[in-house]
């Protein structure tokens, strides 16, 4: 992927996770924790929000791409047990 489209893919991303977080609202948190779907859905996000942070910490202290991409694998690979 290139410099250009890579900017492009990150601006759309921001954008859809500002939406998203204007539709979590607490309404919608209390209410998917009643049921056991939701909790589910409220893992995910959470996992998602988990593996979005480590990306950015990841990426910032290396310049190794193939090693960020191994330590992000490593993480996910952690978390399954945890959800």
């Amino acid at each position: 992927m290139g410099d250009s489209a890579a900017l492009q893919q990150a601006k759309a991303i921001a954008a859809a996770l500002e939406q998203l977080a204007d539709q979590l609202r607490p309404e919608v948190i209390r209410a998917a924790r009643l049921d056991d779907d939701g909790r589910r859905d409220l893992d995910r996000i959470e996992y998602a929000l988990g593996t979005i942070g480590k990306a950015l910490i990841l990426t910032d202290y290396s310049i190794d791409e193939e090693k960020d991409i191994d330590k992000l694998k490593a993480f996910r690979e952690s978390q399954k047990g945890m959800g």
